[in-house]
């Protein structure tokens, strides 16, 4: 075999071989046991925390009693360790729209050698109403009691350290809200470190940091042993709706780092969220994290949190940052290299600006035969599922689909320049993407700049070699690109699931245009006859595959609808937020497909007729009483309205809904008053929405402050219970095995027209 013939074959287990290693050394560390020494994180001791804790395995949303059990044993744990707390109880709301509850926040005080401010260690006891929460947050919770235990043996530090431990994250950060919006000790904390969960598995990685954050990731980089994250993550939840307690931290102006994991997310938020399911390596992960970082940061000055630093992540275990401002020029220094190396390899600049223009069709044709192939299983199959329980069809059908299109991109460069040129060319295009992610996504810059950097030294030291075995040294370029394009494939396949299959490809069409050149010399239309077989078989069988398990079910919640004024009462199966018909859920499949209006969509609730549902079917009454609203008086001449609401068969939540003509100002709940706004999309479009949560025996006294001239207001008064109607039963035993519920899951609601 010569050497033009073995480069693609080098290229190939090269990238295997790169692929494998990179993502072992981003796995999560063992867990240790017991014998741990006492100053020493242990996920077998916080795991044994998270069983007692999460003992009954349910659900323990805001203002529900098993919540306030939790809460009580979270007090005891508090006492064991002898760490002084308190409790904060008081109404809070979220900040981006009025959703409110009663919350019950846990605060808890390791003194240090100065009053403050305060390191704060966060994360939510609270779960949704499907999930018992031991990934969301229940990991969070015992990792933050085991790393305080181990902080409490060498306390004093410098600073006092802080344990908070919030209510109501998932019904809109509210605990945090009320935390930093009202609690005295608020305005002395300093840094936060707030841990989070997504899952039931995965690396603890920085999700995000604040700005000016060098302190933060020096810091955390010199002390850790199995550092994680990447920078361009902060330019991704910017643009996400994903919310943790961290944004309210950060709308507070307090510096930190949000950390968490996102592996195993068909557990998110369903009963399959249970201790037994989480990973305790990602336990340990998350103690390797927040331990030594936390004694760092107690023990040094803040005065001064320093510039803005872009963290590259790991590479191969080792972990790379940077001032953010030094990236341009290390792009400029980049350059200068890359235009050395082409000056002194005599390659023509014609064909090598051709190379350049090829680049992006590489990308795009990897990128597009990646669409190509999930919308044909899509097409075949009537579904994409997130994450589906036999993953290999879906797994061999990215790479199968992204290779033919990487081949087919390849095919046509090299019609027109050879491989010295496309070198050059795809490495020069990948010069320009650096400069203006730098200049537009500074905090993604590091995905794109240390490829640049180590490709361009190698490509100017094989100016150096003879041109014979340039291309085999050149290999080397592919050490480096590989953790920042595949390298990051399949933990983006954990997190963000087929569905969003988009958000992998132009990281296999980087990695394309980087192989490329080393793929000239392969028998094209033999590899893709080759891959094109093996992608046609993943297709096949992702498609006509029934590619749900117990273990990761169809999300499928039974949503129930009673209009209390016409007596017409509705079922509604749905799964995740695809609720309607304009967006419809994933298809579903037997036996509930059976209980309802697969074809047609109707619209069933009655204060809006444009939203329409499919997978419906008409039912019977509950026999439930609905809630109740009383006007207690009018103040400020009758432009304030006080009412009591109150739930008649402890319901978890309540809905009050009023007509834009109601000119609705600001509400009062307590000492708080709250401005709405009016929703402007969805179910409550055209209404004033003012949510009510943990609601269940609790009378709510509300004040309306209304600027309106009319008489009578008009409106809707909704509550929400998770318990189903025993007419559903045959449905709800249906919906088992390879189903599940997820998010806010099963729902009965009672609507009723009211006047005051």
């Amino acid at each position: 075999m010569t050497k033009k013939n073995l480069l693609p074959v080098l290229a190939i287990f090269l990238t295997s071989l790169l692929f494998f290693l990179q993502h072992f050394a981003t796995q999560p560390p063992t867990p240790m046991g017991l014998e741990t020494p006492e100053n020493q994180f242990s996920a077998v001791r916080a795991h044994n925390i998270l069983k007692s804790l999460l003992r009954e395995n349910k659900p323990h949303p805001v203002g529900s009693d098993l919540n306030r059990i939790i809460k009580e044993r979270l007090k005891g744990e508090l006492d064991k360790l002898e760490i002084q707390h308190h409790e904060q109880k008081t109404w809070a709301c979220a900040s981006r729209f009025p959703s409110c509850a009663e919350v019950e926040n846990l605060i808890a005080i390791i003194p240090g050698k100065t009053k403050s401010p305060y390191l704060a260690i966060m994360a939510h006891y609270d779960s949704v109403p499907m999930a018992p929460g031991a990934g969301d947050d229940g990991a969070g919770v015992v990792a933050i009691l085991e790393v305080a235990r181990a902080l409490k043996l060498e306390a004093p530090y410098k600073h006092p350290i802080m344990l908070i431990l919030t209510d109501a994250e998932e019904s809109g950060l509210i605990g945090a809200e009320a935390f930093f919006n009202q609690h005295p000790l608020a305005k002395e904390v300093g840094i936060v470190l707030n841990i989070e969960g997504s899952g039931s598995s995965g690396s603890s990685m920085v999700l995000r940091t604040s700005n000016k954050n060098e302190l933060l990731i020096k810091s955390y980089s010199s002390e850790n042993t199995s550092p994680y994250g990447f920078s361009f993550g902060k330019e991704i939840f910017k643009r996400m709706p994903n919310d943790t307690d961290f944004s309210v931290v950060n709308r507070a102006n307090i510096p930190g780092i949000d950390f968490a994991f996102a592996g195993e997310r068909n557990h998110y938020h369903t009963p399959n969220d249970t201790v037994d399911n989480i990973d305790l390596r990602t336990i340990q992960h998350h103690g390797e994290n927040i331990l030594p970082l936390s004694r760092k940061l107690a023990s040094v000055d803040w005065n001064d949190m320093g510039d803005e630093y872009v963290y590259g992540g790991e590479i191969y275990g080792f972990w790379t940052q940077w001032k953010s401002s030094n990236s341009v020029f290390i792009c400029i220094f980049s350059a200068l290299l890359l235009i050395t190396a082409l000056i002194k390899s005599k390659t023509n600049i014609k064909k090598t600006t051709l190379g350049v223009i090829f680049s992006p069709l590489i990308i795009t044709t990897t990128i597009l035969s990646g669409v190509a192939g999930f919308y044909l299983l899509s097409f075949i199959s009537g579904n994409v599922i997130s994450w589906p329980g036999i993953d290999w069809p879906y797994r061999l059908l990215l790479i199968g689909s992204t290779t033919i299109g990487a081949l087919i991109g390849t095919a046509i460069s090299r019609r027109f320049v050879n491989q010295h040129e496309m070198v050059f060319g795809s490495w020069l295009f990948w010069l320009i993407l650096t400069f203006a992610i730098t200049i537009f996504l500074p905090d993604a810059a590091n995905t794109f700049i240390l490829p640049l950097a180590f490709a361009s030294i190698l490509i100017l030291l094989a100016t150096l070699i003879k041109e014979e075995n340039r291309l085999i040294f050149l290999l080397l370029t592919l050490v480096v690109t590989l953790p920042f394009t595949l390298g990051l494939i399949f933990s983006l396949e954990q997190s963000q699931g087929y569905k969003l299959v988009w958000a992998l490809l132009p990281f296999a069409g980087l990695y394309a245009l980087i192989i490329a050149p080393f793929l000239y010399s392969l028998k094209i239309k033999s590899a893709i006859l080759y891959v094109g077989v093996v992608t046609f078989v993943a297709l096949m069988t992702g498609s006509f595959t029934n590619l749900y398990t117990e273990k990761r079910p169809q999300h499928v919640n039974i949503h129930f609808y009673e209009d209390l004024d016409t007596g017409n009462s509705y079922i509604h199966l749905s799964g995740n937020y695809k609720n309607v018909a304009a967006n419809d859920p994933e298809p579903l499949i037997e036996p509930l497909s059976s209980y309802v209006d697969t074809q047609n969509t109707k619209a069933l609730i009655p204060f809006t007729k444009d939203y329409t549902f499919r997978y419906w079917a008409e039912t019977n009454s509950s026999g439930w009483k609905g809630p109740s609203i009383e006007k207690k008086g009018t103040l400020n001449s009758s432009k304030s309205i006080k009412l009591n609401l109150k739930s008649n068969r402890s319901a978890s939540r309540m809905v009050l809904l009023l007509p834009k003509e109601s000119n609705l100002q600001s509400f009062n709940l307590g000492s708080l008053e709250i401005k709405p706004s009016l929703s402007g999309w969805g179910l409550y479009k055209g209404h004033y929405a003012i949510f009510l949560n943990g609601i269940y025996d609790k009378e709510v006294e509300l004040t309306l402050n209304v600027d309106t001239d009319q008489k009578e207001i008009n409106g809707y008064l909704i509550d929400i219970s998770t318990k189903l109607p025993n007419h559903l039963d045959d449905l709800y035993k249906a919906r088992s095995g390879i189903f599940s519920p997820v998010h806010r899951g099963d729902q009965a609601t009672l609507i009723k027209r009211i006047k005051f």
